[in-house]
């Protein structure tokens, strides 16, 4: 390990959750090793720092800089690797639109955490049949189309887990961000999911081992999910939880943040309806919401694949819809009147079939079979 690197876990450990503080200082600096190198008068690095922190205390640094040699033995035997702010792994956007991004990350892991496509997918640990199905359906429709696309989330129970299944189902990266160090799976029944995880995206954390799965450290771990992706999706949230707290920091750095409907009735979809009303969240039904509303591209080669894709994977609704679409327009009214399905329902099966290359939308109100 390098230099820079153990002294960056060493300031990290040493200002623990004073993260803002840490960050303006080694831009300030330059490196952590600037700031090792002066901490007796952090003048010299930062001019303007206030006086009340312009030293670190040698005793304090050199316990920080065993614990840092420490974490590093353990890195070196568990295949952790640590990133650094401004090396080239280290996730961009996090660095960015965080305020208080850690100095340092611990990564196991493959994927690139500066992907093109990165979507953090968050709700309620008291996930419905709804919200897992359409977690599914969702993440099934966009790895179809963009195979390099990577679900981030938190590896609770509920709708995280969903996420990061439904990512693995679909042979696309998943990455779980933790609250508590590497050397622990919590909660320690997602052991099997997060192992496979390691070959198919990652685990990521600020802390390092031996830090326990403290109730305010899943709160700081909102912020990482929030930034690490060009958007965040509730699926469902009662009145209070996490994933609204993971929305509001997403709209704080001026990211994407999207949210599935539910019925009036249904306590785990409200925290999605008050988001979607507040103009909190942008109203998503289904995969081709999301890709409109980021405006992502498929290649040419993926869209023309689709319709055969697609075609041998179409729900009951789907293929009833589809079966009175023809080259010629077809007014939506009729469509519904059809079928005989809910408006609601034709909408969103229409909007999958448009994502799928099957349907297309005419100026009117019309629709015809591609």
């Amino acid at each position: 390990m390098t230099t820079e690197a153990l002294n960056a876990i060493a300031l990290s450990v040493l200002f623990g959750h004073r993260s803002e503080q840490l960050k303006q200082l080694y831009l300030r600096a330059g490196s952590a090793t600037e700031i090792v190198d002066n901490a007796a008068d952090l003048h010299a690095v930062a001019p303007d720092i206030n006086e009340r922190f312009a030293r670190i205390d040698g005793d304090s640094l050199s316990a920080a800089l065993n614990r840092a040699h420490k974490e590093a033995e353990f890195m070196a035997n568990s295949g952790v690797r640590a990133l650094v702010m401004g090396d080239s792994d280290y996730p961009v956007r996090l660095s960015e639109v965080c305020p208080d991004a850690p100095l340092v990350l611990y990564w196991r892991g493959n994927a690139n955490l500066n992907a093109a496509h990165i979507l953090s997918v968050v709700g309620t640990r008291h996930s419905t049949d709804y919200g897992r199905q359409m977690t599914e359906r969702i993440i099934a429709d966009l790895a179809a189309v963009f195979p390099d696309l990577i679900i981030v989330s938190g590896l609770a129970y509920g709708t995280d887990f969903n996420a990061h299944r439904a990512a693995l189902d679909n042979n696309i990266a998943t990455i779980g961000v933790l609250a508590h160090g590497l050397d622990r799976i919590y909660p320690s029944v997602h052991r099997n999911t997060a192992t496979k995880m390691l070959n198919q995206g990652g685990l990521l954390t600020e802390y390092t081992s031996g830090v326990a799965p403290e109730k305010y450290n899943f709160l700081r771990r909102n912020r990482l999910v929030a930034a690490l992706s060009e958007a965040t999706i509730v699926i469902e949230s009662k009145e209070r939880g996490g994933a609204l707290t993971t929305a509001r920091l997403a709209n704080e750095y001026a990211l994407s943040v999207m949210a599935l409907p539910g019925r009036a009735g249904d306590e785990a979809s409200v925290g999605c309806n008050r988001l979607i009303a507040a103009s909190g969240a942008q109203l998503v039904c289904s995969a081709l919401d999301i890709v409109k509303e980021l405006g992502w591209q498929p290649a040419k080669s993926e869209t023309v694949s689709q319709p055969t894709l697609f075609d041998n994977d179409l729900s009951a609704e789907e293929r009833l819809v589809l079966s009175h679409l023809s080259d010629e327009p077809h007014h939506f009214s009729a469509i519904v009147a059809a079928a005989s399905l809910p408006v609601p329902v034709v909408l969103s099966v229409l909007s999958e079939l448009e994502f799928r290359n099957l349907a297309r939308q005419l100026p009117g109100s019309k629709w015809r079979r591609c």
